[in-house]
This record gives C-alpha cells, sequence and structure tokens, in this order.
C-alpha cells in the first residue's frame, strides 16, 4: 500500500503534465478535485457508519475544512498545474517532495507542540539548500523566464504545508470523511471558475487529454487519499510518511522513461539533497515517537 501510494502521488506529475497539453489549468483542477470528491463520496457511501458519521459538525469544523480546502486542494493543484506549463513533471516531483522540510518550518509558528531540534534544522537546511540548486536560474535555459514557473509550483509546495498544519486542528474522527468534504467546498469555487474563464464546452475534450484528467482525480485525489488514510489507521503515521521518499523518485523515473525529459547534474543534486532533508525529517519523527 505504502508503494501504490508513491506510485500514485509520483504519477501525478506525469499525468499533469500531459493534461495541460490539452486543458487550461483551471479547468484540469476543477475536475480533479470533483472527481476526487465523487470517488471518495462512493467509498463512505459503503463504508461502515462510525460515531463521528452520525455526529454533526459545529460551523467551526465546516470553516476550519474551508481553509484546509483553500490551502490543500484549490491553490497549490492551479498553481502547480499553471507551472507545469514550462516546467518538467521531474523538476516539479522534487520541488513539491520538499513539502515535508515546509510543513516542519511552517510548524513552529503554527503549532505549539512542535519545537526545532537538531534534526529538524539539518532537514530544513538540506531542503532548501537542494530547491535553491533546483530553481537557480543560471542553471536554467530559460531563466527568469522558467523562475517564475518554478515559483508557482514552490508556492504550491508552501500551501500544501500550510494545509498540513491546519489539519492537525481538524478534530479527530474519520479521514476520510474530512477529506471529501474538503474535496466538495473545493470543488464549488473551482467549477465556477472554469465555467466562467475556461468555457469548457467550447474545448476539445479527446482521449488523450481526457485520460490523463481522470487518472489525476480517481486516483491521485480519490484512491490515494483511502489509502494514505487506511495505512495510517494500521501503520502509524511515521512508517505511512516513508511516502515522501517514493514521490520524488517515481516522479523523475516517469518523466524521464515516459516523456523523454532531461535530468541532469543539478537536478540530480538537488534531488539527494530533498531526500537527505526528508531522512533527517524522518529521524526527527522516530525520535520523537
Amino acid at each position: 500500500m505504502l508503494l501504490g501510494i508513491g506510485l500514485i502521488w509520483g504519477g501525478q506529475f506525469l499525468f499533469n503534465a500531459q493534461a495541460v497539453e490539452d486543458f487550461p489549468p483551471v479547468t484540469i483542477v476543477a475536475v480533479r478535485v470533483l472527481l476526487g470528491a465523487l470517488t471518495l463520496s462512493v467509498v463512505t457511501c459503503f463504508a461502515p457508519e462510525g460515531a463521528s458519521r452520525r455526529s454533526k459538525r459545529p460551523l467551526s469544523v465546516y470553516a476550519l475544512l474551508g481553509l484546509v480546502a483553500l490551502f490543500e486542494a484549490v491553490l497549490p493543484l492551479f498553481l502547480i498545474a499553471w507551472g507545469q506549463q514550462h516546467v518538467s513533471s521531474s523538476v516539479t516531483a522534487v520541488m513539491v517532495g520538499g513539502v515535508p522540510v515546509i510543513t516542519l518550518v511552517l510548524s513552529v509558528f503554527m503549532s505549539r507542540n512542535n519545537r526545532f531540534t537538531l534534526y529538524s534544522g539539518l532537514s530544513v537546511l538540506a531542503g532548501f539548500l537542494g530547491i535553491l540548486v533546483l530553481v537557480n536560474p543560471r542553471g536554467s535555459a530559460l531563466g527568469e523566464h522558467n523562475l517564475a514557473y518554478e515559483a508557482a509550483i514552490f508556492l504550491g509546495a508552501v500551501s500544501f504545508a500550510i494545509s498540513l498544519n491546519l489539519l492537525e486542528r481538524i478534530p479527530h474522527g474519520e479521514p476520510i470523511r474530512s477529506t471529501r468534504d474538503m474535496l466538495w467546498i473545493a470543488s464549488v469555487p473551482l467549477a465556477i471558475a472554469a465555467l466562467v474563464l475556461d468555457k469548457p464546452w467550447s474545448l476539445h475534450w479527446g482521449l488523450d487529454g481526457v485520460l490523463p484528467l481522470i487518472l489525476l482525480g480517481v486516483l491521485g485525489s480519490g484512491v490515494a487519499y483511502l489509502m494514505y488514510a487506511s495505512l495510517i489507521q494500521r501503520s502509524g503515521s511515521v512508517f505511512t510518511s516513508l511516502s515522501n521518499f517514493i514521490v520524488p523518485m517515481v516522479g523523475v523515473a516517469l518523466g524521464v522513461a515516459v516523456r523523454g525529459e532531461s535530468f541532469g547534474t543539478r537536478q540530480g543534486w538537488a534531488l539527494v539533497l530533498i531526500v537527505a532533508a526528508l531522512a533527517l525529517g524522518e529521524m526527527r519523527a522516530v525520535i520523537k515517537a
């Protein structure tokens, strides 16, 4: 199951790269989130009804879910899809692979329970060195033009990190139900934006573009979330977080093998630094546990 999560979330950058060739970023995100919400709704219909499912949530929880929807789905998925118009899927995978490191930095300001340790500092240092190596405009053929799209992907990673810290404030219950509700909340503004800005009825909905959209929605925003929540309940968050190692490596491998993307020495060093940052972060988590 851990490998499955890594393969799906690592492969989403490949699907994104294929989808942006046929559809605008807003439409991609709207369809992905809507399909993810539908997938999890079907799952929850057949899931056993627990006590948390029967109980009503206060409005404050839905307000918090609205914030999570903004930072987990609306902003990052759009920014990453927009950035991938000019940034390869392999480079995107490495950049988004740094989300746990960014989450660690933000947790110092957003959580009262997390404090910096030696491993925390080394993890952050290695992670940001990796990102700096990766987005160095002097090492990019597109220079500053490419830097704007890379910055969008980095901001998407920051948005993911904010959402992870916000998720800790949601009362413990059924994670699939919370994710489903979050995706439905996010789908409303995204659907309206897609209808107004992109006029999807005027787009060409060919199989080459539609298939990656379906995979992004059903697998990336549906099945993967289900597997992730199930694995946390079965094996704990420390073991489940090992998927962070698999995602960037799968993303790089698929980008190079399927799309023939170049992955040079600079990108290789960035990947090594970010994986090292993840390893240091895992050591901190294991010691804390």
